[in-house]
């Protein structure tokens, strides 16, 4: 084992350890730190990850040769014992969910592919890996979108997907507990092998469309004339691959966890990514127990030119598709994994305001490790304490975003991202729908606001600025450059006003008899990959309502301290919606305020 810091240091680390190793829930689970072990040529980093919260780890176990085949069996053997022995002490130092590595269409060096497949494995396939890739309209070999000795394997193929239960198998025969898979992409030209051609097929009948000429010559050409509908079989293959692996993998180890990478490499692709690699993350959720996304850019901060980047909005809309369950995102800047210690915790708490979990790279050069993992594993002990009343609390809003994703196959721009960070920018309490949930949220607010007023909500023949007109709700469209000047007409007294506005972000939960205001400051700069610059939010003014004129008490917890408010007071704008003005000297990362209420008046 490396030696991360000093004696004191080890013993101040284990007890961090110790305090944040329980979970009361599914490790995966919201709220839960998750965490790549590997980067480049730096791999099994359980020691920091675990030291820094971590309850899901990522490792490579035996993925690696997933894609770029097996080695020779001797040292296949050597592999798999050297995996088995770090998942054991990972495990041993209380990670308790260890995921394995498999890459959904890679073949790295098809010549020699399958030069050592063990005898199991070659009897159970009829066709050589140069048969598994995905093909042209043609039925030639389609080039990897990686280039080099890359080749993309066909998810519809089903050698290569016994190849996958191969591997599948033999990682949970090391220890893993489930599988992240990777790049489950689907050629941009498309796929038209034999496979995704029958699947096609099969997918225009469950349509209602009746098909006379089945020969496979004709399926590629009906796949060319009917562009729409094969753009949406597309965005069924990673999903429909993900459902066979994970019934598979629940067969082997009914508690197992299949996830995978989702993209959604910049917010700006959640619909175009559906158009040009299949990514279609609603219907590749269907097959996952979790969902992961890896942003590249979006990580929260204040860049180089002044301007605030957050993540916020994407999550919003991305939770609103994926039917309840977890989510988990990367969010880094500049593609560099490696994110200072403010901004590692700015990120994780802006992630933890709207239920989804954060992912580490806790693949630190030596000399910044101990700085890094004091940073984040103390911050995470912090929002630890808090996280169960949070996640059981239910979110305050006072307008709601529809975000109707199946208009994806018209559009390849999300406006409804637009009009999400523009409410988010304004801390206008707020909430994203979408065909998922819409009738479950419709009745809870007065206003909503969609980009087309002629969209037609799931269950409903009206268009969704009619149907808001005879329930007696403010329809206001999002197309229109003045919706945020409109929508503040309609919405004098918003449930929370911050002054000052900028950088600060806030967000509202509430219970039965506590109100909490989650706060984050974005003014924090990117130096470098361990160095950051904090600028603290000064002089804030909080006005935030609340259902009842009767305070038990007030209570700001950040990471550095807890401070009971005895300085406030309450304003009326109507009898029964009271504004409690709370004044806060400072904030420099994060903070939560807890305001207890008194519904009796005593």
């Amino acid at each position: 084992m490396n030696c991360y810091a000093s004696i004191a240091n080890i013993l101040f680390l284990l007890a961090i350890s110790f305090a944040i190793s329980s979970y009361p829930h599914e490790p995966w689970e919201f709220f839960s730190i998750h965490a790549f072990d590997h980067l480049d040529n730096l791999d099994k980093q359980a020691e920091p990850a675990h030291l820094c919260g971590t309850t899901v780890l990522y490792a490579t176990g035996t993925g690696v040769y997933g894609y770029m085949g097996l080695p020779p069996e001797k040292e296949w053997e050597k592999v798999k014992k050297d995996a088995k022995e770090y998942i054991k002490y990972a495990k041993s130092l209380g990670i308790p969910t260890v995921l394995g590595y498999l890459c959904s269409t890679s073949i790295v060096g098809l010549k020699n592919f399958d030069k050592n497949f063990p005898s199991e494995l070659k009897a159970q396939l009829s066709t050589p890996p140069s048969e598994w890739l995905q093909q042209d309209i043609h039925g030639k070999p389609l080039a990897s979108w990686y280039g080099g000795e890359y080749n993309p394997a066909c998810m519809s193929n089903p050698d290569w997907r016994k190849y996958q239960k191969y591997m599948v198998k033999t990682q949970f025969e090391i220890g893993v507990d489930g599988i992240f898979f990777d790049n489950p992409t689907v050629h941009p030209q498309g796929c038209y092998c034999s496979y995704c051609m029958n699947n096609f097929l099969e997918f225009l009948k469950s349509k209602g469309e009746k098909i006379s000429d089945t020969s496979l010559t004709s399926i590629r050409n009906l796949a060319q004339s009917k562009p729409t509908e094969f753009k949406k079989f597309r965005c069924t293959v990673a999903s429909n691959f993900l459902a066979e692996i994970r019934s598979y993998a629940k067969q082997i180890n009914p508690k197992s966890v299949i996830t995978a990478n989702n993209s959604l490499n910049a917010p700006e692709v959640i619909f175009s990514q559906c158009h040009k690699y299949g990514y279609n993350i609603k219907e590749m959720s269907k097959s996952q127990d979790f969902v992961v996304i890896e942003d590249m850019i979006s990580a929260p901060r204040r860049n180089t030119k002044g301007a605030y980047i957050e993540c916020s909005p994407a999550y919003q809309l991305v939770n609103s598709i994926l039917g309840g369950k977890t989510l988990v995102a990367v969010t880094i800047a500049d593609g560099d994994y490696h994110t200072p210690p403010n901004l590692t915790k700015l990120a994780i708490f802006e992630a933890f305001t709207q239920n989804t979990n954060y992912m580490l790279w806790p693949t630190w050069e030596e000399s910044h490790r101990n700085k890094m993992i004091q940073a984040i594993g103390t911050f995470v002990q912090w929002i630890k304490r808090y996280s169960s009343e949070i996640r059981s609390s239910q979110p305050l809003y006072d307008v709601m975003i529809y975000l109707p994703f199946e208009e994806w196959i018209n559009q390849q721009e999300c406006i409804e991202l637009a009009i999400t960070r523009e409410l988010t920018k304004a801390n206008i309490p707020h909430i994203v729908i979408s065909e998922e949930n819409f009738h479950t949220y419709f009745s809870e607010s007065n206003l909503l606001i969609a980009s087309n007023p002629n969209y037609i909500p799931p269950k409903t023949h009206l268009p969704i600025s009619v149907l808001c007109s005879q329930n007696n709700k403010t329809f206001i469209d999002g197309s229109k450059k003045s919706f945020l000047t409109e929508l503040k007409e309609r919405l004098p007294n918003p449930s929370l006003m911050l002054t000052p506005n900028e950088p600060l972000r806030g967000v509202v939960r509430t219970t039965r008899d506590k109100i909490y205001l989650l706060l984050y400051n974005l003014n924090i700069e990117r130096i470098s990959s361990y160095e950051d610059k904090v600028e603290p939010v000064k002089d804030i003014c909080i006005h935030l309502k609340i259902p009842t004129a009767e305070v038990a008490k007030v209570t700001l917890y950040t990471p550095e301290f807890t401070q009971d408010i005895t300085q406030w007071e309450l304003t009326k704008t109507t009898p029964t919606n009271p504004y409690i003005i709370l004044k806060i000297p400072e904030l420099a990362v994060a903070g939560i305020i807890e305001v207890v209420l008194n519904f009796e008046g005593k």
